[in-house]
Parts: structure tokens; sequence; C-alpha cells
């Protein structure tokens, strides 16, 4: 008996072994999918494996490409300037509250202790970040002569009463800091008294970090849920006119750009099986073998799917 008649035998007169043989197959890729579903939505993932360049694009992608930063602002009416100049505070305080939050930047970090150490931390990377001839002439602050005479200056600056040489060398004792910080010394946003201020000071900006675990789109989906939750109660308190607050970041882009593509990709399966639906009644008045070539392709949809977790450990929802 040939193959193809032995599955017709088995089709017409096995129709219980066969619809048993689908529900068990049926089954067991529901299972792999439920028990092994990883769904990877990096583009940079589709790239081929094994390159020095490629993995060295998806490091900096994943830690230094401000991936894990959201940037909030708080847009008040011009005869609310300085209601919001109080309400800032507040708002930061509550801001920084917040479980999702790892740091927040709201002025200065000169103002505060957390960020004097933090910038003596990254003096460092920024130092190697200048032009050579800058970074040569700031390396030369660490001869011992230059030292020697950094520290006799500030001496008789302190004998002669003036404060600043002791907070200098509390801050920048070697005389490094400064150097770094000379790539930012040209941004006019700098210069102003409130770097984080609109020049009409109706918005304040307030850049934070946030402890989101990868920058998959369903860890941004739920953080950008969480934040969204957090607008209603950080406005609480304020008793001036409309004020709005926005979002903007890494983090909403692509929580935004997921669920509109999920909403596409649902109304363009549901419109086409209508349309496909419609096609066929018309075309042969029946529905019973559409729903039988439907129930197949949708078998066949699970298998690869199982199959391809099992091959590959993780699937692509962007293929």
């Amino acid at each position: 008996m040939r193959f193809s008649e032995k599955v017709a035998f088995l089709v017409t007169e096995r129709r219980g072994l066969m619809w048993s043989v689908v529900l068990l197959i049926a089954l067991i890729s529901v299972g792999i999918l439920m028990a092994f579903l990883r769904l990877d939505t990096e583009v940079l993932n589709l790239l081929p494996q094994g390159f020095d360049s490629v993995e060295g694009l998806k490091t900096y992608n994943s830690e230094f490409a401000q991936t894990r930063e959201l940037t909030f602002a708080l847009l008040c009416q011009p005869e609310d300037v300085d209601k919001l100049e109080e309400f800032a505070p507040k708002f930061v305080e509550r801001l920084r509250a917040q479980p999702w939050c790892v740091r927040v930047l709201a002025g200065s970090p000169m103002e505060t202790p957390d960020g004097v150490r933090d910038l003596q931390r990254i003096a460092l990377p920024l130092l190697l970040n200048l032009e050579p001839e800058d970074f040569d002439r700031a390396i030369s602050l660490l001869q011992p002569q230059k030292i020697q005479e950094r520290l006799a200056q500030l001496r008789r600056e302190i004998e002669s009463g003036s404060p600043r040489p002791e907070i200098e060398l509390t801050l920048d004792p070697l005389g490094l800091i400064t150097p770094s910080l000379k790539p930012f010394a040209g941004n006019a946003a700098m210069e102003t008294d409130q770097p984080l201020t609109s020049p009409d000071s109706t918005m304040r900006v307030f850049p934070m970090v946030t402890n989101q675990p990868s920058i998959s789109a369903f860890d941004c989906q739920k953080l950008m849920k969480q934040v969204n939750a957090f607008r209603t109660p950080a406005l609480e308190g304020w008793d001036g006119g409309k004020l709005e607050v926005f979002i903007t970041g890494r983090s909403a882009y692509v929580a935004e750009i997921s669920l509109s593509m999920r909403h596409d990709i649902v109304a363009t399966v549901l419109s086409s099986i209508a349309l496909v639906g419609a096609v066929f009644f018309i075309g042969f008045r029946r529905w019973l073998p559409l729903l039988g070539m439907g129930f197949a392709l949708l078998l066949c949809c699970l298998i690869g799917l199982a199959a391809g977790l099992l091959i590959f450990h993780r699937l692509n929802m962007v293929t």
C-alpha cells in the first residue's frame, strides 16, 4: 500500500485514532511553548553570531547607550512659574521614592555628597575623552613638583583667609576634575543658573535612571505601565493652573512602538481571516473546508514554533 493510500485509509477509517494523534501533537506543542517560551525582541540578535564587531555593538547598545534613562518634564503656565519652582522639589522627592527609580538629576551634582562622589569617580573616564593636548596637560598635574606647587599655593590662600581652597581640596585635591569637565564648559545650558530649566522658566526637566532589568519590549512596557501610573499622584499638591507631565526616553519609545505593532498585527490577522473567509464562502458556499484548512495551518504553526524553540532555545519576535 502506497503512503498516500495509507494516509487516506487512516483519515477515513481510523478517524478516532487520527484525532487522538492530532490532539496529542497539539498538546505537546502547546506544552513546549508554555514551558520553554522565551521571546526575544532585540533586533541586533538577528545579526550573525561570533563576530567581535557584533558583540561590541550589542554591549554598547545595552550598557553604554543610556538605555535605562528617562526624562521627565513639567510644563506650567507662564503665570505659575513661581509655583513650579516651589513644587519641583516635591515632585523630585516623589520620583525618588518610586521603586523603579535609581537616581534623579534635579540640579548640579556638586550640590549633594553623592553627586560629588560620583563626579570624582567618573573623572578618570572623562580625562580619557580629552583631546591629546588637553590630556597631556592634565596628566602633567600629577608630577610631584606640580602637586607640591599646587598644595603650597592652596596653603597660602588658606592662610590669607579664603574659604575657596578648603572647598577645592575637598572636591578636587589633585586638580584633575576641572580639566576633565572642559568639554562641557562650552555648553550654553550649563552656563545658566538653572541648566535644567527652559529660558522662560515654564518647563523643568528631570533626567533619571531606572532599574529596568533589560531593554526588551516586555520590560519597557512593564516599566512604562508603572511610570504612567505615577503621573496622577505626582501632581498632588499642585494648586496652580494646568500642569503637564511629559516623559521621554528609550523605554517610552520602545513600549509605545511595540504596543502599536501588536495592535497592527492583531488587526492585520483578523482582517485577513475575515477577507479570506468571505472570499472562500462566496466562491464555494461552504465553511467546513475553510475551517479544516485553518485548523491544519494552526497545527502546523504550533509544531513549527515548538520545533524552532527546541532548536534555537528562543524565538525572535521581529521575524
